[in-house]
């Protein structure tokens, strides 16, 4: 009901109210004058000053607003570095009592946090230590990086001039949603307050593409290759890097769609089901038998095949599209 009667208050005024400046006859009305309380400030004195936790919005006469900001609203809050919060409605009831004169062209946010002493590190500051910081490791992504979508704290207050705000490198930078934990430090370094926050890296990068649609098992011919300039922080997973090969597709892949690394397999030397050399060389032996292929494998990699005369089932390293090296035992 009271802050009711304060609207109404205001709005008595605004209607039959006039100003001090039409009053005296001084340049032109008061009418596109706005003063805009702050939702954080820092104050000094005994008594809150309007010029410390407002400023003015639109024209107004030559030295008129030094004048109004001097005025005292109402008490500072009793200790010193800590934070009082004052909402809206009884931020409104004290302007009425303080200045009535002036309340009529105040906007007023939802809540203003006031703090007698100490410091303000605003959300601009705030957010130029973050990008200052991310972008030390975030140069070292490819293509063009840049930053958005900062959530962080609207303020941070320090208790005393010997307090500072800084943030904590992070271990890692990689493209899309990053973590980042702000730190209030007393001069020995001692931490008083950790805080938290985010901000979204883009980073746009050429990135290989079909030119038209491929199915799974088929070979990756590189002429269908195309290159489209995408935000790494947008893709589900690692691009192909275009390097290496013959490869083999995974997985069915329509056109202008991106290759990921998991999207690729080695062209196998031997297929699964193939009629290949089983070959045994020891120190003074060679031994040679027809096996069978059981799984795909490359040059290099382990299979496993079954020797077709005794039925057994031995492991081996590809040699070659139609050798399997079986190794000596020591």
């Amino acid at each position: 009901m009271k802050a009711g009667l304060c609207l109404c208050g205001v709005l008595a005024l605004s209607l039959f109210w006039v100003s001090p400046l039409c009053a005296r006859g001084d340049d032109a009305p008061f009418t596109s004058l706005r003063i805009r309380f702050l939702d954080a400030a820092i104050v000094r004195g005994e008594r809150v000053r309007l010029g410390e936790v407002a400023v003015p919005i639109g024209e107004m006469p030559s030295g008129r607003w030094e004048e109004f900001a001097g005025r005292e609203l109402w008490p500072s809050p009793p200790e010193k570095g800590r934070p009082m919060s004052m909402s809206r409605p009884r931020l409104q009831e004290a302007v009425m009592r303080s200045m009535p004169d002036l309340a009529p062209f105040c906007l007023f946010p939802g809540s203003m946090l006031l703090q007698r002493g100490g410091a303000l590190v605003g959300k601009e500051e705030i957010r130029s230590l973050v990008e200052r910081e991310v972008m030390v490791l975030a140069r070292a992504l490819p293509g063009e990086v840049s930053l958005r979508d900062f959530r962080l704290p609207q303020q941070v207050f320090l208790e005393h001039a010997g307090q500072r705000l800084v943030v904590e490198r992070p271990r890692k930078v990689e493209a899309g949603r990053i973590s980042l934990r702000l730190l209030v430090r007393e001069a020995d370094g001692q931490v008083k307050q950790k805080l938290t926050g985010t901000v979204f890296a883009d980073c746009n990068v050429d990135v290989p593409c079909l030119s038209r649609g491929v199915n799974r098992g088929d070979l990756l011919d590189h002429n269908l290759v195309a290159y489209k300039r995408m935000n790494l922080a947008l893709l589900r997973g690692e691009p192909w890097d275009g390097r290496g090969g013959p490869w083999r597709l995974n997985r069915p892949i329509p056109a202008g769609q991106p290759i990921y690394s998991s999207d690729l397999a080695p062209v196998p030397t031997i297929r699964k089901g193939d009629t290949v050399t089983l070959l045994y060389e020891g120190k003074t032996v060679r031994l040679t038998a027809l096996a069978l292929a059981l799984s795909d494998g490359v040059a290099g990699g382990n299979i496993s095949v079954r020797n077709l005369e005794s039925r057994r089932e031995v492991q081996g390293m590809v040699r070659d599209a139609k050798t399997v090296n079986i190794a000596a035992r020591p």
